[in-house]
């Protein structure tokens, strides 16, 4: 079954099915608004999450156009918190294009205004998406519970991620606590779990033991691609995540791990703009000699292992057990 391309395809369809009936008859900063966001949530995404929420609905029924029209709530709620993190970021490059708020052509504290609202707007949208669907009310009202606490956990770990960073006081465990909020809940987790409460699936909490650690591996592989990775692969700056100063694994156990006057390198450069190639380069260079890369790969394998390890309890099914294995290595085992 090519479980991936063959519903990612319905997913991008049902999509641009619905901004194009949004932007039908509108003019002015509403076409404006519109059109940019279908603009930025169509390009490059990899529909990770309604994947997940039609993988979780599988689990207990076959899988239909409602699903798949429900789905696309995920890819409008994942808009809505990207535009608001390249924001505080400040960041210039999202899916190899420029982020939202790059994408108008105001003055910046403007722009920026601009683009909050239309991340609010595709908020909106996303429960717009989801109650549109012809689902019993009793699932529905339970699956956009569900939705309201996934943004809620990862707004707490937006700031954790914010706060903690601040200072030499962050700690490994604050690290996975930002990854489990911030990332895990909202792109595996929480979508497969939607996904199974509007199919009827009776225990949707036996998802957390799969769904919990598969996103924070995801997340562990994500900050070594965003050190290691391929620029043109990953469609942003290698060096974004490093000049923001974002304390991650690899950083923490660098600390570690490597030699005072090593540590002392990359402090002094941690989160300060327009690092030289030649002192990005001593930084990975450092990170690998130490030993810090391995280990933050060994702990990505560590929760990627507990995640398979949670699949047979999950479903009886071969074939959804293998879909099950390969949206996890698909997820972990990934170069961008």
């Amino acid at each position: 079954m090519d479980f991936v391309p063959r519903y990612k395809g319905q997913v991008d369809a049902a999509l641009e099915e619905f901004f194009t009936n949004k932007i039908r008859g509108k003019s002015g900063i509403e076409k404006e608004a519109i059109s940019k966001l279908r603009e930025f949530t169509m390009r490059g995404g990899k529909r990770i999450r309604p994947l997940f929420m039609i993988l979780g609905y599988w689990l207990n029924s076959d899988i239909d156009e409602k699903i798949i029209r429900a789905s696309i709530s995920l890819e409008l709620m994942q808009s809505y918190l990207l535009i608001h993190d390249d924001i505080i970021d400040q960041s210039e490059v999202r899916r190899g294009g420029p982020t939202f708020h790059r994408m108008f052509s105001y003055e910046d504290r403007i722009n920026e205004g601009v683009s909050i609202v239309c991340a609010d707007l595709s908020d909106a949208y996303s429960h717009e998406a989801l109650l549109a669907t012809d689902f019993s009310s009793d699932r529905l009202n339970s699956a956009m519970k569900l939705m309201s606490e996934i943004v809620e956990m990862t707004g707490i770990g937006q700031l954790m991620d914010i706060t903690l960073s601040l200072g030499d006081n962050i700690t490994l465990d604050d690290v996975t606590a930002i990854h489990k909020y911030k990332t895990a809940q909202y792109t595996v987790n929480g979508p497969m779990k939607m996904g199974a409460i509007l199919a009827g699936y009776k225990s949707p909490e036996k998802l957390d033991r799969y769904g919990l650690p598969l996103g924070i591996a995801f997340q562990i592989q994500d900050d070594i691609l965003g050190m290691f990775g391929n620029e043109k692969e990953l469609g942003k700056s290698v060096v974004s995540d490093f000049e923001e100063g974002k304390k991650t694994h690899l950083i923490l156990y660098t600390y570690e791990m490597a030699k005072k006057n090593e540590v002392q390198f990359i402090k002094e450069r941690l989160g300060k703009k327009g690092i030289s190639n030649a002192d990005f380069e001593r930084v990975k260079e450092i990170i690998e000699g130490c030993g810090a890369l391995e280990k933050t790969r060994e702990l990505s394998r560590k929760y990627y292992e507990s995640a398979i390890d949670s699949i047979n309890d999950i479903s009886n099914s071969p074939n959804q057990r293998e879909q099950l294995k390969a949206m996890a290595d698909l997820m972990v085992r990934r170069s961008s």
